[in-house]
């Protein structure tokens, strides 16, 4: 079993997309993920010269490494921001993810990385949950003209196999991409607009100079005009303590199986649409182009868990839903970062005077993608701000950015409140 995502295995990054740091810029992007690429790539198409400086190895966070659902909404749902921030926001937020939606859609069919494009289901079993589904698509498709559906017992077998789930609310709007080969595609479109990718360059510190800012790094002192930091789950004190205090990383898992056979393949996800439980700590699944099955989640919210024993849970969860898949060994397990806040929100805004935009809890595939396209419109003043921009943006005064102790007592919660079905 490798200890490394199967779809940077399955894709390698392509050689000649790195460079050596220059020393200045007009645009420093810290951050080599979804959201520091598509704003890289605007920036540069726009004339800008950018340098996007990574600590670690060219988009090897959560962005070459995640489920591959491509959705719209927000994590804590737009139906909440109805009530917290008012119909028009709500609304607008919609609007911004949808319009996300399309931006990643086209970047999908541009490198090739649209895997398949026939909707998500939340899935679900029993009475309540299927009257819950059916009161949330309801609302969506009320408020919002979203076009979701809902699966009952009598149609479920159209998206999933197995006794685990006999119900589901049917996101038609989403799709699901390859991950890696995604994430790379954007890269090589990066470089090809003239921008400078440099990785393995942590950027310890910032400070302003001569009406611009003079970044430390590992590899040495780059000047830039303006600075974007696209860190989101990989956010650490440096370069910014005040952001690290806004978000809170969390760990995410994931295994595959080895090939399963089509006709196995066809039995668990039979039209391939991706999947994912209505729970707290829930489980994201799905089957890959070469009749894999993946399946995701955790047990504990915090991030470097033990692999091996985060791959015996995961399998011990997808033996539950599909007995089937005994048989099966798992060839890969690996695991990464994403941002939570407070809020469950997206946010786009200012911090010590640099940009940013992050937090998507695990929504961020089409929002980076989205937010790092419109957070570059602003930097250019060619966008107004973003909806995203405009809602308050707390940490909590418990949390340092640095030891998220509470993470261990949530995930007691999340956990003992799933089991009771709350």
């Amino acid at each position: 079993m490798k200890q490394f995502p199967l779809w940077v295995d399955q894709e390698p990054r392509p050689d000649g997309l790195t460079s050596d740091l220059p020393e200045e810029a007009d645009v420093l992007v810290v951050g080599s993920g979804f959201t520091g690429l598509s704003a890289a790539l605007r920036l540069a198409a726009a004339g800008r010269s950018v340098v996007v400086a990574d600590a670690g190895p060219l988009a090897r966070g959560a962005s070459s490494m995640n489920g591959g659902f491509v959705s719209s909404d927000v994590k804590a749902g737009v139906k909440s921001v109805f009530r917290d921030h008012g119909p028009a926001v709500a609304r607008e937020m919609w609007e911004t993810s949808m319009r996300a939606l399309e931006r990643a859609r086209e970047l999908a069919e541009r490198t090739g990385s649209l895997i398949h494009d026939s909707g998500a289901v939340a899935l679900g079993k029993g009475k309540g949950d299927l009257e819950d589904i059916r009161a949330t698509v309801d609302w969506y498709n009320r408020e919002l003209g979203a076009g979701w559906e809902v699966a009952g017992p009598e149609d479920i077998g159209r998206y999933v196999g197995g006794e685990a789930f006999d119900c589901a609310m049917v996101e038609t709007d989403s799709f699901g991409v390859h991950p890696a080969r995604l994430a790379f595609g954007l890269a090589a479109e990066v470089t090809g607009a003239g921008a400078v990718l440099v990785e393995e360059c942590e950027v310890v510190s910032i400070r302003p100079e001569g009406g611009g800012s003079l970044a430390e790094t590992t590899k040495g002192p780059i000047r830039a005009g303006e600075v974007i930091l696209a860190t989101n789950g990989y956010t650490t004190t440096r370069p910014s303590e005040k952001l690290a205090r806004k978000i809170v990383p969390i760990g995410s898992y994931m295994i595959a199986t080895e090939p399963v056979g089509h006709a196995t393949a066809e039995r668990v996800f039979p039209n391939g649409t991706m999947a994912y439980t209505r729970k707290r700590l829930l489980h994201y699944m799905r089957r890959t182009e070469d009749d894999r099955i993946v399946i995701g989640g955790r047990r504990n919210l915090h991030p470097g868990l033990d692999l091996e024993e985060s791959a015996a849970d995961l399998r011990r969860a997808m033996l539950r839903y599909w007995p089937e898949l005994e048989g099966y060994g798992i060839t890969h397990v690996w695991g990464g970062k994403l941002a939570v806040p407070f809020d469950l929100l997206p946010h786009v805004g200012k911090v010590d005077g640099h940009w940013y935009a992050l937090g998507y809890a695990g929504h961020g595939v089409a929002l980076a993608i989205g937010l790092g396209h419109d957070l570059a419109g602003m930097v250019l003043g060619e966008d107004p701000p973003s909806v995203f921009s405009r809602i308050p943006h707390r940490g909590r005064y418990y949390w340092n950015g640095k030891n998220p102790w509470f993470l261990t007592p949530a995930s007691l919660l999340y956990r003992t409140l799933d089991r009771i079905g709350r």
